[in-house]
Parts: structure tokens; C-alpha cells; sequence
């Protein structure tokens, strides 16, 4: 069946800053705050790879949003992984993620080298020990699984050093505090 070529958009191997911004979904207005990060795509040509790496991306969208709410799983870590999906596969669901209000700017903070707040290094810390404590105690000793428990504690040991590691993101600004002025 033939196609009409000016219904068709051609696939781009790079996004460049001087093409204009994608026009936002129909229907929708576009947030103040939403930024186009298109330019720093590499989308891949081939449709069969495009499409495995955007169900890749929503699969670990999912595991990221249950990380976020199952304790002792990862949230985060599972959006970057998704962002680099959707880097190689949408431009679409890449700003989607970056500009998310929830977990967008824990992603871009990560990505820049700005690290990761304080509070979400003790809570991830925390949360490492105490599931691995439970885990080694319950396939280690309960169990009588020996080597599955001390496995269990040398990933738990090498989690807490990493995110212990990872730069801090230094606090921003108090909401409604000008910068200089003193603190009640």
C-alpha cells in the first residue's frame, strides 16, 4: 500500500538545537517550566530496535513508580535506566521523564553531577540494611543457606557504599527566603 511522503516523518539520527521544538500533544497546554531536551537524543533508525527499547523504557517506568512505593526497592535508579531507553528510542517519553514533576528533577540532578539529597541517603541507606539484614538473617541462618546470606551482605555493604558516594546535592534555597536575607 503506498504512502503519501509528506504524511510521513522521516527518522532522525540526531536531534539538533536549530530544529524547532516538538508542537506540544493536541490538546494539551505546555507547562511554564517544560524544556525540550530533544538535542541531546541519538534516536536509532530501525523501527524493531526503537520499539524494544521504548517497552524496555516502560518496563522500567513501572518498576521505578512500584520502587517508589514498595520500600527497599529502588525508584530512581530504575528512571535512569529508563531515560537511557528512551534516549537511544523517543523523544516523547525522554521529556516526559526529565520533565515529570516528581521524579524529573531527581533524574536531571543525577545526570548533571549534582548528586543526590541528603535525606535520600540516609532513607536509602537505611532501607538497604534493614531489608538485606532480614534477608541474610531469613536465607542465612534460618535457612541454613550460608553462602546465599553472606552474598545478600556483601551486596548490601556494596549498596551502602555506593549511594554513600554518590555526591551530595547541596540544600536550595528555603520557599519564600531571598537569598542573603536572615532566617527566622
Amino acid at each position: 500500500m503506498p504512502t503519501d511522503p509528506s504524511t510521513t516523518k522521516p527518522a532522525t539520527t540526531v536531534a539538533s538545537a536549530s530544529e524547532p521544538a516538538p508542537a506540544p500533544p493536541s490538546g494539551r497546554a505546555v507547562r511554564a517550566d517544560w524544556v525540550d531536551y530533544s538535542s541531546e537524543l541519538r534516536v536509532f533508525k530501525n523501527p524493531a530496535l526503537r520499539a524494544a527499547f521504548v517497552a524496555a523504557g516502560l518496563v522500567s517506568v513501572g518498576l521505578g513508580i512500584v520502587g517508589y512505593i514498595v520500600p527497599g526497592m529502588p525508584g530512581t535508579v530504575f528512571f535512569l535506566i529508563a531515560t537511557w531507553f528512551f534516549a537511544q528510542s523517543s523523544p516523547k517519553f525522554y521529556n516526559w521523564v526529565l520533565n515529570h514533576r516528581v521524579f524529573g528533577p531527581l533524574v536531571r540532578d543525577y545526570r548533571a553531577g549534582r548528586g543526590i539529597p541528603k535525606w535520600v541517603k540516609w532513607y536509602a541507606s537505611a532501607m538497604i540494611v534493614g531489608f538485606s539484614t532480614f534477608s541474610a538473617w531469613l536465607v542465612g541462618v534460618k535457612r541454613g543457606n550460608t553462602w546465599v546470606g553472606l552474598l545478600i551482605a556483601a551486596v548490601a555493604i556494596y549498596g551502602v557504599w555506593y549511594v554513600n558516594h554518590v555526591p551530595t546535592k547541596a540544600p536550595g534555597p528555603l520557599p519564600g527566603v531571598r537569598p542573603g536575607s536572615p532566617r527566622r
